[in-house]
């Protein structure tokens, strides 16, 4: 009885952790997509690694870099998680994320840009962060900017903005 209960317990970590981490996922892309320093900061150890290709270095100065270049290049993005794998060693997590971001330029075209986050999340202190981060893109393409959907006579959105304007923040 004794071992089924260890076991149970371990099995209940390892779901546990799993949503954890996924949810640190999520925050990244909300910190990405509302522009939002502190939220992505969070996401990362304070010694954590980010290569994205345009940015090499640690994630918390990643965090200001992003919002910077975003705020300098978007009007808006979103960022979409899909395909999630999560090989648990104890401690350390080796994470598999596949994600689309979708980009509107102040310059006039759209970009999409199908990539995988490879992670090593490491739970220290018992708080699961990004310990370090790969950006694999996959493909991507970029078409010019049409009339938006909210271009339509009588329909009246709440849009969201890229800092904390945004509807989200007053929940």
């Amino acid at each position: 009885m004794e071992g089924a209960m260890r076991e149970e317990n371990a099995r209940l970590d390892e779901l546990l952790s799993q949503h954890e981490i996924y949810e640190v996922l999520t925050r990244y892309c909300r910190g990405v997509d509302r522009g939002d320093v502190e939220v992505l900061r969070s996401v990362y150890h304070q010694d954590a690694t980010d290569d994205h290709g345009m940015f090499k270095g640690r994630g918390v100065d990643f965090s200001e870099w992003i919002v910077d270049w975003m705020r300098d290049n978007l009007r808006a993005c979103q960022h979409f998680i899909g395909n999630f794998r999560c090989d648990l060693q104890g401690e350390v997590a080796l994470t598999e994320t596949y994600c689309i971001s979708f980009s509107e330029y102040k310059d006039g075209r759209n970009s999409t840009v199908f990539s995988r986050f490879i992670d090593r999340f490491e739970r220290r202190d018992g708080v699961w962060k990004i310990a370090d981060r790969l950006l694999v893109p996959d493909l991507s393409r970029s078409d010019p900017a049409s009339p938006g959907f909210g271009a339509v006579q009588g329909w009246d959105f709440t849009w969201g903005s890229r800092d904390s304007s945004d509807p989200s923040y007053r929940r």
